[in-house]
């Protein structure tokens, strides 16, 4: 999956891309991480799914909203679909300065989102200047008689992790004493009257608020937060016992190909004991898509079914092994326990995979790696590498390792090989061919030609 890409708009007009990182949900809000090409951080901010700037990430303390969202909050890391479900790839935003987002945000909200949304800039606004607006918001309840009101928003702001002095000694005043019996009632008799604030109490314990947090949500008709949350719970704790629940929440809202997609972001932050892996291994099988789901294979330790491995030797193709970048170890991890006890698939692996270790290890590594494998049949790709160790240092045959290694695809090391034989035994006709049948393969077409004029000499004077 590509990564969600959109376009900074400098203040030169310079356009900066933008590639999605990480997404932070915590309460109302929605922080996107994103990285451009000099490494530089920035974050776009939403309320709910309304996108509202983006901003350079700066440093943040462990009290400032940013502090708060990266304790409490829930995340999901790029790729995932969840992304350009907030913005759509490629749009274009800009940095807004502050103050000048707080007039829009005034325009399009209403008081006690004003406040609160604004209170998400702490990192960005003096703390004075953030403080004096919060109370002019906070006393314009007050001085309307609102007090229920005042108090909730204070509620709101401490929830959201603000807490200062002011908000604390207006709040246990007595004038707020009907209004905090009132907020003393459990969430779920606040749910109605009072969302906002249910759902800032709700991320704060998350475990324990979980339910009512996708009731909220169900009732407001927010369903890319409905997913979101039923997407982190599980990747907090992915097990197999619940990974079903999870494949048929994305099934309610996506097609087939889509509930992929998600599914393969997943891949890199789950354990394959969760059955994630195995389960989308089937899908990429079930699609023709066979190249994607050998890569899957060979990156991760899971799991088929007697069927599957059956299946496997036939998907076995060269072509599908030689992008891959596997290692000695990394067959050792993940495609021994697989196929240990499976030598003729273990052998076919092994055969198409053996050009490109010889690439990464020496040959007399690949031989000591290979002792470590005991199988009841043979495995004549092992008996080759043993061949190939025992003549390695023989003079006397350069021809038969140049033949093995041409075999594997290894033409520089076969050429090393086939000249040494040739100036062993400058009249023999065979390494001259074999040179020649070599540099054709790595397209070196003037040393073919100079060895076909040197065999057409040798086989005139014989």
């Amino acid at each position: 999956m590509q990564p969600t890409e959109w376009t900074l708009l400098s203040k030169d007009k310079e356009q900066i891309s933008l590639q999605a990182h990480k997404l932070t949900f915590f309460q109302q809000c929605k922080l996107v991480e994103c990285i451009d090409s000099n490494n530089s951080h920035y974050l776009l901010f939403f309320y709910k799914d309304h996108f509202l700037t983006v901003q350079p990430l700066k440093d943040f303390t462990r009290n400032s909203f940013l502090g708060n969202a990266e304790k409490h909050g829930v995340f999901i890391y790029a790729p995932n679909p969840l992304f350009s479900r907030l913005l759509p790839p490629l749009s274009t935003v800009k940095i807004s300065p502050i103050r000048q987002l707080m007039t829009t945000i005034k325009k399009d909200y209403s008081l006690e989102e004003t406040a609160l949304i604004t209170s998400y800039f702490d990192s960005y606004l003096s703390a004075d200047t953030l403080e004096s607006f919060l109370k002019e918001c906070f006393f314009t309840y007050r001085r309307n008689g609102k007090l229920r009101a005042a108090y909730r928003l204070a509620m709101i702001l401490r929830s959201r992790g603000y807490n200062r002095n002011w908000i604390t000694s207006t709040t246990e005043h007595l004038d707020y004493a009907s209004a905090a019996n009132y907020f003393k009632a459990p969430l779920s008799k606040l749910l109605s009257s009072d969302p906002i604030y249910v759902e800032q109490q709700c991320f704060l314990n998350l475990n324990k608020n979980y339910d009512l947090l996708v009731t909220l949500y169900t009732h407001q008709n927010r369903l890319n937060d409905l997913l979101f949350i039923r997407i982190a719970k599980w990747l907090n704790q992915p097990t197999a016992v619940t990974y079903p629940k999870l494949v048929q929440d994305l099934t309610e809202y996506f097609e087939h190909d889509e509930v992929l997609q998600f599914l393969l972001s997943f891949l890199p932050h789950t354990s394959p004991k969760s059955g994630l892996h195995q389960d989308v291994y089937q899908r990429l099988i079930k699609k023709q898509d066979y190249k994607n789901a050998i890569t899957l294979l060979f990156a991760y330790s899971f799991s088929l079914s007697d069927n599957e491995m059956d299946e496997l030797s036939d998907l076995i193709d060269y072509n599908f092994l030689s992008h891959l970048t596997l290692s000695i170890t990394s067959i050792s991890e993940r495609l021994f326990p697989l196929v240990g006890k499976r030598p003729l698939l273990f052998e076919k692996i092994l055969r198409s995979t053996l050009p490109q270790l010889l690439k990464q290890h020496s040959l007399s590594e690949i031989h000591s790696w290979l002792q470590q494998f005991q199988f009841n049949d043979e495995i004549p790709v092992r008996n080759k590498i043993n061949n190939m160790f025992n003549i390695m240092d023989d003079p006397d045959n350069q021809l038969e390792l140049g033949m093995h290694y041409f075999d594997l695809h290894q033409y520089e090391q076969a050429i090393d090989c086939f000249s040494w034989e040739m100036e062993l035994h400058p009249n023999e006709v065979e390494p001259i061919k074999w040179l020649a049948k070599t540099y054709r393969k790595i397209g070196k077409l003037e040393e073919v030609e100079t060895y076909h004029n040197l065999l057409s000499q040798i086989q005139r004077s014989s």
